[in-house]
């Protein structure tokens, strides 16, 4: 393992750390996702995007592609998961959004968790397995431990399904933020497009009233209860055109994105 790598893991256990306890202590111990999304600042997700920018800055990783802004044309490459999220925006109208408050606070907390999981994954992450493996292995990687993280939610809201369901489905979703991330060049529509995604399903909801019933969590962790039959993979079944369509993009990255640098 080469030191960059080393560096990067070191650094997600950390910032792993810090989202779980400061979460754990903002929130006054185990409470549901989507009542927390909506009670105030997320201070853990605030803290742990604070964290891992600042190693990004001190390690001088220029290849996250943070500091790169894609061309107009590339956010055409987005136009699926946004279907989506016009989609959930469009039936939380229907049945009625929360006040603007409510709104504003969601909107400010799904942002901090874009731009922190990706920062964290599809930047120092991947490109730590990039300096050490192929592109193929590093994706698989990166996704794998984007999925994994989320089982951690257990330690938040207690609910050991729901956790792994939302693994599942947090595993597939990064794989259409990664072949963003690729594609573009650039992180900024990976962390743009997951806020909204985020966004998008807090709000619907909030706006059905999810969140006082069973918890909202975002798009990759909406969970039924345990039980609840087939419908409990919905979730996952919503997400895979997603994954599909990320591959889809990755078609031909093990010859475009051979150099690490890219």
């Amino acid at each position: 393992m080469n030191k960059r790598l080393a560096l990067a893991l070191l650094a997600f256990v950390c910032w792993l750390a810090i989202t779980i306890v400061v979460g754990n202590i903002a929130n006054g111990g185990e409470t549901d996702l989507g009542e927390g999304v909506q009670r105030g600042i997320g201070w853990a997700w605030l803290a742990a995007g604070g964290f891992i920018l600042a190693v990004v800055l001190w390690q001088g990783w220029h290849d996250v592609a943070l500091n790169c802004w894609p061309e107009a044309r590339a956010w055409r490459l987005t136009w699926l998961p946004m279907i989506y999220i016009v989609i959930a925006l469009g039936v939380s109208i229907f049945f009625s959004l929360p006040p603007a408050m409510t709104l504003l606070i969601i909107l400010f907390n799904t942002l901090l968790v874009g731009f922190s999981e990706e920062l964290m994954l599809r930047g120092a992450l991947l490109q730590g397995f990039r300096h050490t493996v192929s592109i193929l292995p590093a994706v698989l990687l990166t996704s794998v431990a984007f999925g994994a993280m989320h089982s951690l939610n257990v330690f938040v809201t207690g609910n050991l399904w729901a956790a792994l369901l939302q693994s599942c489905a947090a595993f597939l979703s990064g794989i259409v933020f990664i072949a963003l991330r690729l594609r573009t060049g650039s992180l900024w529509p990976s962390v743009i497009v997951h806020a909204l995604w985020d966004f998008a399903t807090f709000t619907l909801g909030a706006a059905v009233g999810h969140a006082s019933s069973h918890g909202t969590m975002p798009a990759e962790a909406v969970t039924p209860a345990p039980g609840s039959g087939l419908t409990q993979f919905l979730p996952i079944l919503l997400v895979l055109p997603n994954a599909i369509y990320g591959l889809w993009l990755m078609r031909n990255i093990s010859r475009t994105h051979a150099n690490p640098e890219t």
